[in-house]
């Protein structure tokens, strides 16, 4: 199939390529799938559909909020400091499974990812209460993963969406939010997208949700109103769909507030040398861990990561810089953000004091930042979505993400496994259900 753009609007339904399938030859239109979302759940899926994204019996449209797709394993930057990444939600993630575990060997061979254990400086462990760090025993940690060296971790979800011939998989468009979903009154439903704008979106046959927020009630405090999902399922009257966003509700999530620097010259060399690349604070009522990442000899990027408590406190506070401010008008108060951002750097100070010279390398003066990034539902907590409630075949819906139970994958709810395992099951799925069955015939 030729190489998908990302695009603002996706093409008119009736100009996707017709493929000829069936024992009479049939000339039939792809199933059109959206996703709203486009974490690793989302870009799972699409992985786990290369092949028939390939033979185009299935077609993929991402709809992302952000700048780029990864969600919390996605790499910041931006054009102040040339060369500067900071991957300011997931650093580096750990495989249990077997099936992530094959995942990620792949990825690594299409040096999308690298073995933490192979990137030599790269010590995890704890800062202890008095001040000390004490590094992990390495033989009993889990396998780790990071991205490759000179690269951010984006290129997770980057190679996730190009098939092993590295032929983009699917469509997507960034920067916008779905703020509306209809279905038609047909059976099965087709359902219509519209943005925040107002755009057309499109309409597609299946309707999948990987970021929990349009489905979730937590839409009410955020952005006011029901959730669009479902504001849609009253009128649709599907009991099996019902059941899961009744399943959904209960859902809660452990928010994250993280505060991002980056340092050049003598300072950074003085972060540099700090003993760890990833350190858990111990017994903290403000930071539950610490992330330097050495980009170069002169220049250096630290993230600190609150506890969830503190982020609780200050729920009203998403950052200025933030997808939810700047797009979903998600409202920050900015003496609330330079309150919480004292009280993170107060933590670290009080806690680095006898690692970091602060003479050379002052905390509170960054050569970029400190920015605040709020993650109010990346770490979901039970009860997950039942993975019976994933699939809705009669309301053509499903949900994927790290929110879903994944047999097999207990406990991994909240990781970047669990939303891979969700999006690799869920493709399964969606194959038996799409292929042979719901093209559309012409």
């Amino acid at each position: 199939p030729p190489l998908l753009p990302s695009v603002t609007i996706p093409e008119p339904y009736d100009t996707h390529p017709r493929v000829m399938r069936g024992g009479g030859g049939r000339c039939v239109s792809p199933a059109r799938i959206a996703v709203i979302g486009g974490g690793v759940g989302a870009c799972s899926l699409a992985h786990g559909l290369q092949d028939s994204l390939a033979a185009q019996t299935i077609s993929l449209h991402l709809f992302e909020m952000g700048r780029g797709t990864g969600g919390r394993a996605t790499t910041r930057l931006t054009r102040e400091i040339p060369g500067l990444r900071v991957d300011h939600g997931v650093p580096s993630f750990a495989a249990h499974t077997p099936r992530f575990s094959s995942l990620c060997t792949s990825l690594v061979a299409r040096n999308a990812l690298q073995c933490c254990s192979s990137a030599g400086s790269l010590t995890f462990g704890q800062l202890k209460a008095d001040g000390t760090f004490e590094a992990e025993d390495a033989a009993a940690a889990p396998r780790r993963y990071c991205a490759p060296e000179g690269k951010g971790m984006s290129t997770l979800c980057e190679a996730l969406l190009r098939g092993d011939d590295e032929t983009k998989l699917a469509y997507t468009t960034l920067s916008t939010m779905v703020s509306k979903v209809e279905a038609s009154a047909s059976e099965p439903p087709q359902w219509r997208l519209t943005s925040k704008s107002g755009t057309d979106l499109g309409t597609f046959d299946w309707l999948v949700i990987s970021s929990t927020g349009i489905a979730h009630p937590r839409w009410r405090s955020t952005f006011g109103g029901e959730p669009p999902l479902v504001q849609a399922a009253l009128s649709l009257n599907d009991p099996a769909l019902d059941s899961a966003l009744v399943a959904l509700a209960p859902l809660t999530a452990k928010p994250v507030t993280a505060a991002l620097l980056a340092y050049e010259g003598d300072a950074a060399a003085a972060w540099g040398s700090l003993p760890f690349y990833k350190a858990w604070v111990e017994d903290d009522p403000t930071l539950s861990r610490i992330v330097v990442q050495r980009i170069s000899p002169t220049l250096t990027t630290v993230v600190l990561h609150s506890t969830h408590a503190f982020a609780e406190s200050s729920a009203h506070v998403y950052g200025a810089t933030s997808t939810a401010a700047r797009l979903a008008g998600a409202k920050s108060d900015k003496g609330e953000e330079q309150r919480v951002l004292d009280a993170m750097l107060n933590a670290a100070e009080n806690r680095l004091d006898g690692l970091l010279n602060t003479s050379i390398a002052s905390i509170r003066s960054p050569a970029w930042g400190p920015h605040l990034h709020r993650w109010g539902s990346a770490f979901p907590d039970s009860p997950l979505l039942p993975e019976a409630n994933a699939v809705v075949p009669s309301a053509r819906v499903a949900f994927c993400g790290d929110f879903v139970e994944v047999g097999g994958a207990e406990g991994r709810g909240g990781s970047v496994e669990g939303a891979a395992l969700s999006g690799l099951r869920l493709a399964q799925a969606l194959k038996s259900q799409i292929e042979g069955v719901d093209a559309l015939e012409l």
